[in-house]
């Protein structure tokens, strides 16, 4: 994304002056993060005024001014040097390493921050790119923040552990015949209805290591019928885990980067390729 390279520039000094106009100097170092994330804060606080087709527009508007800022200073602060430019991502602009698939998104991330406030805070955000930048993921304190794709097609990027559960809804409801979160090393999906669910966790999808959730306290391998608004499966009995147990289990997809970290929560099978 060529043009945008030059007009992020353009649209990261207009955050500049727009954030002046506030009593807030954004000198495009690290620091200045936090700025951002309080006047994007504000922003949140005041939803309720934007509460219409065109307030949503303004909303997004915002986002992509200060979203470029962020991005520029990413850029301006080692990610340039690490090969990072501006590409494009399905018409979004985002941050990327050209053919590596490391990609980051500021625009997304700082509209996520005015919409659902501190739980998407740029200044972890900020944090977690130099870490991807660096090759060095954070094991602790940082949550998965996935793509979601539902059996519909519906496809959401980046959501939040917090918004996890409407997606687990849609499936336990039969609005939805599965849902995928895909994160950077692999995804997890899951389908059934009410309170039966069948679940898997692929990761490294180069090595293609996969795992299936399991009932501990069920022993019957036999297969059984599963049945659900979108048609009947036959999945052994001890792979059907409840909606307590789903939601256990996304907690911990949510809450753990590294593949052992997760396994060694949630009681699992090796499925043999």
């Amino acid at each position: 994304m060529e043009d945008f390279n030059d007009a992020a520039k353009s649209i990261a000094e207009n955050a500049v002056q727009y954030a002046m106009h506030s009593g807030i100097t954004l000198d495009y170092t690290r620091e200045s993060a936090k700025d951002v994330d309080d006047f994007l804060g504000d922003c949140h606080d005041c939803l309720d005024k934007y509460d219409s087709d065109d307030g949503a527009k303004t909303l997004w508007n915002v986002a992509v001014l200060f979203g470029s800022y962020i991005g520029e200073m990413l850029l301006r602060s080692g990610l340039a040097e690490k090969g990072f430019v501006w590409i494009e991502d399905d018409g979004l602009p985002i941050l990327g390493i050209p053919g590596s698939g490391t990609t980051v998104s500021p625009l997304t991330k700082a509209h996520k921050r005015i919409l659902n406030g501190a739980d998407d805070g740029i200044e972890s955000f900020v944090d977690v790119v130099f870490s991807v930048a660096e090759g060095e993921m954070p094991k602790t304190g940082v949550l998965r923040v996935p793509d979601v794709e539902t059996a519909s097609g519906k496809k959401t990027e980046r959501i939040t552990f917090e918004e996890a559960d409407y997606y687990i809804s849609l499936v336990a409801e039969g609005k939805e015949n599965h849902v995928i979160f895909e994160s950077h090393d692999g995804f997890f999906q899951f389908y059934g209805v009410g309170d039966q669910f069948i679940c898997e966790a692929w990761f490294n999808l180069g090595g293609r290591r996969a795992y299936a959730l399991i009932n501990p306290d069920c022993t019957n391998t036999e297969r059984v019928d599963l049945v659900t608004p979108f048609g009947k499966y036959t999945p052994r009995e001890r792979d059907i885990i409840s909606l307590e147990q789903l939601q256990i289990a996304v907690r911990e997809y949510f809450s753990n980067l590294e593949e052992a970290d997760f396994l060694a929560k949630i009681p699992h099978e090796v499925i043999e390729m």
